[in-house]
């Protein structure tokens, strides 16, 4: 069983040497940066006209004289339809440019966090702030780490969407008939309802092991992704009440970064909720909850301790895998 009471004691510790023995800006800076980096893991109309239809057919203008058609309705009828045809092609355009666009900038997302992850890891292990160094050598880490992110992401619709696919066959025939689920299908909807919840919790608390425990032994062992994956599944599995009570501690550690997250925007007039800003002030918060993880990793034996990485040199060009 993990002491937890002795993570807390050598985080705690640990975040006061990295950030205060000595306090120095520049440092609190990059380590910041690298934080806010690793954090990224954690979108018709129409116009009123002026005149009047009598079933279907122009009659005039309202308020004004009454001319005859002379075909204006058939031309009227002709440019509304190309009109229509045009919106509707500018729509559908537009909106796979902005799915396009939403879908690229979660990939760059992605990667920057997945980057950012070895970058904090690295300032707190190594208790200094560098970022070109661990961008450089842990760039092989990284890229193994973010295609299997989108590996796991693949495998997570998979699972979700026969769901999802289910729970659109049942509700078809509602919209249709207009009228609301009755017993059996509201049962049907309620069992759909909880299995997607389970499925979800069960793959969000493998995902966070593995961001927790698994990425640290990436950074020390330098094992691929899906090595490291595997890694963590076995700490489940041998160690699932220790794990299981790291993850409630992860939680409430968690909602009192947002609490104090959300005390220091309000005093600063909502300063830190700009991206880096918040992150910079709260970055005592923010390490002393990644040593924690880091200590109860380490917990688990020599194997797992990743303050026992050595230091490497500050140039990049001299570090070999």
């Amino acid at each position: 069983m993990i002491d937890f009471t002795r993570a807390f004691d050598s985080a705690w510790e640990r975040m006061t040497i990295i950030l205060f023995q000595p306090f120095d800006l520049g440092k609190w800076l990059t380590i910041g940066l690298s934080a806010f980096l690793a954090g990224l893991l954690s979108g018709g109309n129409g116009i009123n006209g002026s005149y009047n239809y009598n079933n279907g057919k122009f009659t005039g203008f309202k308020g004004g004289a009454q001319i005859p058609s002379l075909g204006i309705q058939q031309l009227h009828s002709d440019l509304s339809s190309a009109l229509a045809g045009v919106q509707i092609g500018i729509i559908v355009i537009v909106g796979i440019m902005i799915l396009l666009f939403v879908l690229a900038l979660t990939v760059v997302i992605y990667w920057l966090g997945v980057r950012g992850q070895f970058l904090f890891i690295d300032n707190v292990v190594r208790n200094r702030g560098a970022i070109a160094w661990p961008w450089s050598y842990y760039a092989r880490h990284a890229n193994s780490l973010f295609l299997f992110y989108l590996l796991l992401i693949v495998a997570s619709l998979f699972v979700f969407l026969p769901i999802l696919a289910v729970a659109v066959v049942m509700g078809i025939p509602l919209y249709i008939h207009q009228r609301w689920p009755e017993g059996w299908e509201i049962g049907g909807f309620v069992v759909l309802g909880l299995i997607y919840a389970v499925v979800a919790v069960v793959l969000s608390f493998i995902f966070f092991i593995f961001k927790e425990f698994g990425v640290p032994l990436m950074f020390r062992n330098g094992l691929p992704a899906r090595v490291a994956f595997m890694e963590s599944l076995s700490l489940i599995q041998h160690h699932f009440g220790s794990v299981f009570v790291f993850v409630l501690l992860r939680i409430a550690l968690g909602l009192g970064i947002a609490i104090l997250s959300i005390i220091t925007c309000c005093l600063t007039c909502c300063v830190t909720a700009l991206p880096y800003i918040g992150t910079v002030v709260l970055l005592p918060a923010l390490v002393f909850v990644r040593c924690f993880s880091l200590d109860c990793l380490a917990q688990f034996g020599p194997q797992y301790d990743v303050w026992t990485v050595d230091v490497p040199p500050d140039n990049p060009a001299s570090g070999k895998m």
